[in-house]
């Protein structure tokens, strides 16, 4: 059973290493996603009279920044090629069973950028609909509903017929929290 564990613990380590990246080959580069935030705190609703709760308003989608980096391979023999990073997928898995099950969302990117380079995107993780749907259980109590989130980019490389996904983490909040 030890060695189940253990083996189960390297299996996640190197799906998902620390630090919230992992990396993805291709056939001339590598390309790794990096998060901005370990932890979000979205809120589902803004008071006029908070007090009262009364008066509320649907906050903004929330939005982490994540970058997606192209590294060549020293040996190729060239300087790599472009690729485009087609789509993010968001999934949620609750961290509690006090959390309700999410639905994942799709976010279209249709980004290119070289070998060698890099680009910070933009990934909305709590939906202004999500807000919506979560406001009836959220709104004016202390409840607040934690996700491990993971964001999926569907990358290709343009010339090689080669296509990766490569996954970035995160744990999202939603509540009603404190206005400011």
């Amino acid at each position: 059973m030890k060695k189940l564990l253990m083996l189960c613990a390297v299996l996640n380590f190197l799906m998902f290493g620390c630090g919230g990246s992992s990396d993805g080959l291709l056939a001339t580069s590598s390309v790794t996603a990096t998060i901005d935030t370990r932890t979000l705190d979205a809120d589902i609703v803004a008071w006029t009279d908070a007090a009262a709760c009364s008066g509320g308003s649907i906050p903004a989608a929330d939005s982490v920044n994540v970058t997606i980096k192209s590294t060549a391979y020293p040996i190729s023999g060239s300087l790599g090629l472009s690729i485009r990073i087609k789509s993010a997928t968001i999934s949620y898995s609750p961290a509690n069973s006090a959390t309700p099950p999410m639905s994942s969302e799709y976010q279209t990117v249709g980004m290119t950028i070289d070998a060698g380079s890099s680009a910070t995107i933009p990934v909305r993780v709590a939906t202004q609909e999500q807000k919506i749907r979560l406001q009836s259980a959220l709104a004016c109590n202390n409840t607040i509903y934690k996700y491990y989130t993971k964001i999926s980019f569907d990358i290709a490389e343009i010339g090689s017929n080669k296509s990766i996904t490569v996954d970035s983490a995160m744990d999202l909040r939603l509540a009603d929290f404190v206005d400011k």
